[in-house]
């Protein structure tokens, strides 16, 4: 009989490790993601503008990985802001032609923002679909000037 006991004994131990092991594994998809955020904060204001040609700021986040998740704090005062996360890499060139001095016909290149959000406050978040240098760009289409807080997530 003692046999019998060890090997019944030796079963349901092995069956509550594979178990175990299964509910981990099933987990994972389901804890937080981590992340990465800015370093300290910074407060812009931002000049007010229309829907055609918003004031902005640009938050320049360099050295970010593809596929890495970052996340940023933003509180506005007086009044909200459109969030636009986007490649520097599309904006520089954008801003240095003129575009952002609301020169005919160069609204802003809001189709290839991968994250939109309006917001007074929240945090932004968005996965890196390439290396570089990513901005988090707070566009006002308020005719009243703002102020932009960003804080690390």
């Amino acid at each position: 009989m003692p046999r019998v006991w060890r090997r019944r004994g030796f079963i349901i131990g092995a069956a509550i490790v594979v178990i175990s092991i299964g509910i981990v594994f099933a987990s994972i998809p389901f804890l937080p993601r981590t992340h990465v955020s800015i370093t300290s904060s910074a407060s812009h204001s931002v000049h007010g503008g229309s829907q055609s040609y918003p004031g902005l700021y640009a938050l320049k986040i360099p050295g970010v990985l593809n596929n890495q998740n970052l996340a940023v704090g933003v509180v506005v005062i007086n009044g909200t802001a459109n969030f636009c996360v986007i490649e520097d890499s599309i904006v520089e060139p954008w801003v240095l032609s003129g575009n952002a001095t609301n020169a005919p016909g160069s609204t802003f290149p809001s189709n290839s923002c991968i994250v939109q959000q309006q917001t007074a406050q929240s945090t932004i978040q968005f996965t890196a679909t390439s290396q570089g240098t990513w901005d988090l760009v707070a566009l006002n289409t308020s005719s009243t000037q703002i102020t932009v807080d960003f804080n690390p997530a």
